[in-house]
């Protein structure tokens, strides 16, 4: 005789489901005959909640990421890779990434501050005095 807290069916392998069955029901969600449908819309919602593209658009915005948020995200990073959530081929091209990132904002910062200082000293153009 099948435990009553058990759901009645028997997984892939063979084994009896040990999930907890609905209320007043023999079957958790996963095996209840009348549940069919409500089971393929779960299973697509939770291939779509997988995808890379919907993955990133959680966590991140349109646009370039402020130092914080980059931070924030190296260290998820490591993190997941530690727990092994995340491959650490995932995690090493995250890292390129940032560093790349983290480039582009000096080479800006520099670029910016070094027209502040051309154009406080008269420069108008990189061999060029006003």
């Amino acid at each position: 005789m099948q435990n009553a807290t058990r759901c009645h069916a028997t997984n892939q392998g063979g084994d009896p489901c040990s999930a907890t069955p609905l209320p007043g029901q023999g079957w958790c969600v996963w095996h209840h005959p009348d549940r069919a449908e409500a089971r393929r819309e779960m299973s697509r919602k939770g291939g779509l909640a997988k995808s890379n593209r919907r993955r990133a658009a959680k966590k991140f915005s349109e646009g370039g990421l402020d130092p914080e948020q980059l931070q924030g995200i190296i260290g998820s990073t490591i993190v997941g890779v530690l727990s092994g959530r995340i491959a650490p081929n995932v995690g090493n091209a995250i890292a390129a990434l940032a560093r790349t990132s983290v480039t582009i904002r000096e080479a800006i910062e520099v670029e910016e501050r070094l027209a502040d200082l051309e154009r406080r000293a008269g420069i108008v153009g990189r061999n060029q005095i006003a």
